[in-house]
């Protein structure tokens, strides 16, 4: 099943973001967690922060570049999806597209994988307003 971004910030599905400038794809976490009743935003800037940020079940997790998080990290954040039902909800912000993030090894293809079906080209849903 593919989300629709409206569907995205109403529930508690991880999504991949990229497009867009960094704002459009943060007023898309900021719009989930004004969506989630009793959700808070958690700016998760490095693998420290997100890996701390991580035990907050009900909040938006926001990392704005998901390359900047290490791979070992990104594969924890995999097993968090699998294993972890109480979890926060996940939105990860790509400059580039996942394709080319992947290939030059900024996003693992686990958690590309992961993401696949919640992935959003926030340029495209930018400019169609």
């Amino acid at each position: 099943m593919t989300y629709s971004i409206d569907a995205l910030k109403k529930n508690r599905v991880s999504a991949l973001l990229f497009g867009g400038t960094e704002a459009d794809r943060r007023a898309v976490a900021v719009a989930a967690t004004q969506e989630l009743a009793g959700a808070g935003l958690i700016e998760a800037k490095d693998a420290g922060a997100l890996d701390r940020a991580l035990s907050n079940s009900c909040a938006v997790v926001y990392v704005p570049d998901v390359t900047v998080i290490p791979a070992a990290a990104q594969r924890a954040v995999v097993r968090l999806l699998r294993e972890r039902e109480e979890r926060p909800k996940l939105v990860f912000g790509l400059p580039t597209s996942p394709e080319t993030a992947a290939q030059k090894g900024g996003l693992t293809e686990d958690l590309r994988f992961w993401l696949a079906h919640s992935t959003v080209d926030v340029k495209a849903r930018v400019s169609r307003r």
